[in-house]
């Protein structure tokens, strides 16, 4: 489910542009090094950075000789525009160590949240809660507004980015597997076919992909997508497809009906899974057809 935020309360975005907003009004973080300093103290979740590791996260190895002095200023600043927005002890910068570290409450943070509700989705993928899955790995996408720490720079933004980036995709991944788990293929097609024209040698996502066409009665469309798949594994990498693309190619071949329940992974519970993939006398004439189309 999604978390409500507090109007008055201060809130933290990462997953898009860098920024900060109280009671809805978004302050002032200043240049984009002060923005990165943030960014990093944010991303530590209440772990210290020490001064050494700033300044090689904002510049790298050849720092510029006023690198100390500028990321105490970057910390005084932004300890002022705290205090000037009136966060409170709840939200504060503290010098500790030799470093600083951010102190705020863990749901302030949008990395937080996505993280939360993914290891939500998770769990409830484990237990075969495809509905409780959909709406925890949807809340968690709804957080994202374009590329994570826009507005940030420096090797260690490059490094975060990245990683934030295959959490999304992941979770992108796993919402796509629990809507092929309950039938929702019509819904799951537009984007999962996206995904996976855009990652053509991911064998779970073109598995996926054939399950929700031959889900949705597009069984010649499925087959077709398991020859292009095996073509580019062959071509690229040298190799045929895996055991698991295999069994999805064969089992949709044998107008097998649980091949979504068994493709997105446990069972779900009782009065959860929508096994109606296709009639059976659907399947097997469509399989029928596109083995004659194959052999003319």
């Amino acid at each position: 489910m999604p978390e409500i935020q507090s109007s008055s309360s201060l809130d933290f975005s990462l997953l898009g542009p860098v920024r900060a907003r109280l009671g809805g009004v978004e302050l002032d973080l200043g240049a984009p090094q002060q923005r990165t300093v943030l960014a990093m103290l944010l991303l530590r979740e209440g772990a210290v950075a020490t001064l050494g590791e700033l300044i090689e996260g904002l510049w790298g190895p050849e720092p510029p000789r006023s690198a100390i002095a500028s990321i105490r200023t970057y910390m005084s600043r932004l300890r002022s525009v705290l205090d000037d927005a009136g966060a409170g002890m709840d939200t504060r910068v503290d010098s500790v160590r030799g470093g600083y570290v951010l102190h705020t409450l863990h749901h302030a943070v949008d990395v937080s949240r996505f993280q939360r509700h993914t290891a939500r989705g998770a769990e409830a993928a484990r237990r075969g809660d495809w509905l409780t899955t959909v709406a925890e790995h949807g809340a968690a996408l709804k957080l994202w507004h374009g590329q994570p720490l826009v507005g940030a720079l420096g090797p260690y933004v490059e490094g975060q980015r990245l990683r934030l980036q295959q959490l999304a995709a992941a979770a992108r991944v796993d919402l796509f597997r629990a809507m092929v788990g309950l039938g929702r293929y019509g819904e799951a097609l537009p984007e999962l076919a996206a995904m996976a024209a855009a990652h053509p040698l991911r064998e779970d996502l073109q598995g996926l992909l054939m399950t929700a066409l031959y889900g949705s009665g597009r069984v010649a469309e499925a087959l077709q997508q398991y020859q292009q798949t095996r073509r580019a594994l062959i071509d690229d990498l040298g190799i045929e497809p895996g055991v698991q693309l295999r069994e999805v190619h064969q089992r949709i071949l044998a107008g097998d009906l649980t091949l979504a329940a068994a493709v997105s992974g446990p069972p779900a519970p009782a009065g959860r899974t929508d096994r109606r993939l296709l009639a059976p006398h659907r399947v097997r004439t469509n399989v029928r057809l596109s083995r004659r189309r194959s052999l003319a």
